[in-house]
């Protein structure tokens, strides 16, 4: 699947790592289009390409939604378009899709670690040890109050699409707060 080769099928980009498709070798980049459509072919890619390029080309954002720290979202009311980025300018190009194309959308976090602190614990076991020995001194610290919580982490936004028939998804980190509410009103559109 993964391959050094000369130049991709459809970017015609020098690839120093290749994807295989049906059709020839892309790059990672053009890959991106069709993530969780393997059986695609070339031709296809390149007209779903052919067809992101006209549509960045009359995007006109009526809407930039983002939080201090956060990714943006660009929408396009009037044509009823958005893309994702986690920077103000993104150096490649974005897949702009049409809010009718939003199969579904997830916000999680990646990376957190759970934290478990244990409180009360050596001044119930002194209670215990006091009252009734060495025994309950240990029935009093397993008696003490644990709080467990979610800490760290980093807040993903995935959106799964189906563009022209092909399925993929955009993914940026650090989305802003009120992203799903955008996207949940893009999608009932």
């Amino acid at each position: 699947m993964f391959g050094k080769k000369g130049k991709c099928a459809v970017c015609n980009e020098k690839l120093s790592t290749a994807i295989q498709i049906n059709g020839g070798d892309i790059c990672p980049v053009c890959n991106r289009l069709i993530t969780h459509s393997p059986l695609c072919t070339v031709e296809q890619l390149k007209k779903a390409w052919e067809e992101n390029h006209r549509r960045l080309e009359a995007f006109k954002p009526t809407m930039t939604v983002s939080d201090f720290g956060s990714g943006f979202l660009y929408i396009d009311s009037e044509q009823q378009m958005i893309y994702i980025s986690s920077i103000k300018k993104p150096k490649v190009e974005p897949i702009v899709f049409k809010f009718s194309e939003i199969d579904g959308f997830k916000i999680e976090r990646a990376g957190q670690k759970t934290v478990t602190k244990t409180k009360g614990g050596v001044g119930r076991a002194v209670v215990g040890g006091a009252l009734f020995g060495a025994a309950g001194a240990v029935v009093g610290a397993s008696t003490a109050r644990q709080e467990t919580k979610q800490v760290g982490g980093i807040s993903m936004l995935t959106v799964d699409l189906t563009i022209n028939g092909l399925k993929t998804s955009v993914s940026m980190a650090h989305p802003p707060l009120n992203a799903s509410n955008y996207l949940e009103s893009a999608m009932d559109q």
